[in-house]
Parts: structure tokens; sequence; C-alpha cells
């Protein structure tokens, strides 16, 4: 007895068991019988069913924004096998095939992408990888954010960007910060899993600074990208509120006393009414 051509030690009678897996459906058992006469030797596969297996594992990919993507992922299963790929949190079906191919990817392209095999009724397997897009930096951040007046404030700036930025800074009126202190201002940069973030703080807030237009601008080898920040009063909103809530409660007043009056008058026309029939049937 053999199987792929190494023959099986263990094993020298008319049957052959053995526990199979999945080898035995690519690799050949055969058997070989020799008398005086000459040999014999016939091999058979097993049909054994088994759930997805890697063949070919797919590698993630670091591209310039424009061109193309290519993946490759191949697995063995039997019964035929089913292959899926998708992006990661995307219900939408990119690819039946091995091969995944994204023409002149975008920014947004970026993230991870699932390849999964399905083997019906046997089991399931997937792979992740990652797309990295090289582009201009991204900002992302709130347009206006807010602050206390005569308190220490900061302003935000979030920047995703592949490569890292090479600078980061911010501007208003004639005042441009990279990093450290000038002033009232400070500049401070950290980086994280997601990105750049950038905070511009201010202490001491004066009125001036509500009134100000704050640019944040990053910029790396593929371009730049510049977001305008304003700073607005914090509780403003609750002021205008509690002053539109003093306002309207006169005029309750007003209305409840007119509602009073007129019942109050007509409660009295109605008596006036009946004392004068009481008389007159007199």
């Amino acid at each position: 007895w053999a199987k792929k051509g190494q023959v099986i030690k263990e094993a020298s009678g008319d049957f052959y068991e053995t526990i199979v897996d999945h080898t035995f459906f690519f690799e050949p058992v055969s058997c070989e019988v020799t008398n005086a006469l000459g040999s014999t030797n016939i091999s058979r596969t097993v049909d054994v069913y088994f759930g997805p297996r890697m063949a070919t594992e797919p590698q993630s990919l670091l591209v310039d924004l424009g061109s193309d993507a290519v993946f490759n992922c191949a697995w063995t299963g039997n019964p035929s096998l089913t292959i899926v790929w998708m992006k990661r949190g995307s219900g939408v079906v990119l690819s039946n095939e091995n091969k995944l191919t994204l023409k002149s990817v975008r920014q947004e392209d970026a993230g991870k992408y699932v390849c999964r095999a399905v083997v019906p009724r046997v089991g399931a397997g997937e792979r992740e990888v990652t797309l990295t897009v090289n582009g201009p930096p991204i900002i992302s951040s709130t347009q206006t954010q807010h602050a206390l007046h005569g308190q220490k404030g900061q302003i935000k700036c979030f920047i995703r960007s592949t490569p890292p930025p090479d600078r980061i800074a911010w501007s208003w009126k004639e005042n441009v910060l990279e990093s450290g202190t000038s002033g009232r201002y400070t500049v401070e940069t950290v980086s994280t899993d997601e990105g750049v973030i950038s905070t511009l703080t201010i202490s001491n807030i004066v009125r001036a600074d509500f009134q100000t237009i704050y640019n944040c601008t990053a910029w790396n080898s593929f371009g730049s990208d510049t977001e305008i920040i304003r700073l607005k009063e914090q509780g403003t909103e609750m002021k205008s509120g509690a002053g539109m809530h003093a306002e309207s409660v006169p005029m309750a007043v007003i209305i409840g006393v007119a509602v009073g009056a007129g019942v109050a008058f007509l409660v009295l026309m109605a008596t006036i009414v009946a004392f004068c029939c009481a008389r007159s049937q007199r």
C-alpha cells in the first residue's frame, strides 16, 4: 500500500483502514499485488468532504491614489466551494472569483477586505486584508467648536493621511503656528491608530476669539487639505432659550387675566338678567 507514492508501512494486508483527512482527496492511495508472474497496481482517491482550506494567502496592499489594486485568494474544498469578496462593513459582493481587482482606487476605497469561502453544509473560512491608499491628507473636524469666555479653550483638527503629514499648521488673522507656544496660543500634535490630532489651545479666551476664523492645514507629498473652524461661546444657546421663555411668561399672564375677566363679566350679566326677570314677575 502507498499514498502519493510513499509506502504505508503499517498496511500490509488485503485491506487498508485509516481515518481520512483532506489529503486523501488529492493524494491517491495505491495497492500493488505481486506474484511470480508479475504485479498489478491500482490507485484511487477518496471523495472526502472537507471545509475550505487556504491555497493562496491574500496579501495586504499599499497603492497610490488612482492605481489599480489586485488581491488574490485561493481556497480548496469538497464539494465545490463558493468564493465571495466584500469590503468589511459592507454587504456588497465585489467578486466571486479568486481575484479581486479594484480599478483606479480612491481614498475611500481604503479599508479592510474579506475573502470568504463556503462549502455548502460542510464549513466556511475567511481571510482579511488591508488596502492602504497613498493620497493627500483628509481633514475631518467639527466646523463649529465651543469654549467658555475667560477660560481655556481647545480647537481640534483630525487628519487622516497616508503617508503621514509632513506639516500641520494653524493660521488665524496674521498668525501661523505649527507647534509650541506663542502668546495665548499653543499647538500640540498627537498620532493615533486612526490618524493625527492637532490641537490649538487658547488661554483666557476673549470675545474677539469668537469672531475669528481658524484654519487647520495639513500637507504630505501627495497634496494638502484645509478645514475652516469657528469658535462659539458655550452656553449661548441656553441663554437665548431662557430669554424666549422669559418673554413668553407675561403673554401667558395677559391671556389668563383676559379670560378670567371675560368669565366674570358673563357671570355678572347673567345675575343682572335673572334679577330683572324676578322683579318683573312680581
